[in-house]
């Protein structure tokens, strides 16, 4: 595949990742956590959740796959706006994604339920008024 076409085909799966995002994030904004057993278009809360979760990795994974596509310009502006060379460069972006990727989610969801109490309380509840 050309480097202009693997460009243009990255961009546009990230626009659509990044709306789809956008979209199960209202979606879970809107359906609020009391609401166990309702259902959006016939999925419970939980299983949006999980899209959210998964649609959010895929767009972190070609956000890295953008910067590495257009790893020239990144490398040469930085180095020209910042004054940043190469490898502190490689060294920002490889510690940044460790945090995004592996530290702020495992942090921040660690006073949580585990999965199993939540889908048990979701299987539990009888949506019938």
């Amino acid at each position: 595949m050309k480097r202009t076409a693997r460009n243009l085909w990255t961009d546009i799966g990230m626009f659509i990742l990044l709306m789809a995002v956008i979209s199960t994030g209202i979606i879970l904004r809107e359906f609020p956590d009391g609401a166990a057993g309702y259902t959006i278009l016939g999925e419970p809360r939980k299983e949006w959740a999980d899209l959210h979760w998964v649609l959010s990795l895929a767009l972190m994974a070609l956000v890295l796959v953008h910067l590495v596509c257009h790893w020239n310009w990144t490398r040469m502006s930085f180095r020209r706006q910042l004054g940043v060379g190469p490898r502190a460069l490689a060294v920002a972006v490889l510690a940044l994604s460790i945090i995004f990727l592996i530290v702020a989610p495992v942090y921040l969801t660690k006073d949580l339920p585990d999965r199993d109490a939540v889908h048990g309380a979701y299987a539990e509840v009888d949506p019938s008024p």
